[in-house]
């Protein structure tokens, strides 16, 4: 399993999500983040990768943040529901690595991931969620 192949194939997965309008494969202070471009947004970039005898191991950083919009007559925002239209998404990625088609050909395996909802870690404009991915797939 190549590099790319893992980043296409994460990108892919992202991309056919109906519930984000982006996908980026770059590091976050690169991301558009004065709103001028689609949302809800997929950002993600392989941090670090260990090579071993039989299996390589990637360290891949996910970002799903969309607009935080508030209304101003009741100053109730919408950071509930991103965070839950950000679990599905990760959890629907991590569903598709760990098992089908993927899992047979590319995923030898998938660490379970903890999630970290944010709304100003990037910007007061944007909610979402952050997480660490660790797969191990064949060398």
């Amino acid at each position: 399993m190549e590099y790319l192949e893992l980043v296409n194939t994460i990108k892919a997965e992202l991309e056919a999500s109906d519930l984000i309008a982006r996908v980026e494969n770059d590091d976050i202070p690169s991301i558009d983040l004065k709103k001028r471009s689609l949302y809800p947004l997929a950002a993600f970039y392989i941090d670090s990768v260990v090579v071993s005898e039989s299996v390589n191991t990637f360290t891949v950083q996910l970002l799903i943040a969309d607009i935080l919009d508030v209304n101003k007559e009741t100053d109730e925002d919408n950071q509930d529901f991103i965070w839950n239209q950000s679990l599905a998404v990760i959890n629907n990625l991590y569903s598709k690595l760990n098992r089908g088609v993927l899992s047979s050909q590319l995923v030898q395996d998938l660490e379970p991931i903890t999630l970290t909802p944010f709304t100003d870690r990037l910007d007061k404009g944007l909610a979402g969620m952050e997480a660490t991915l660790t797969i191990d797939v064949r060398n």
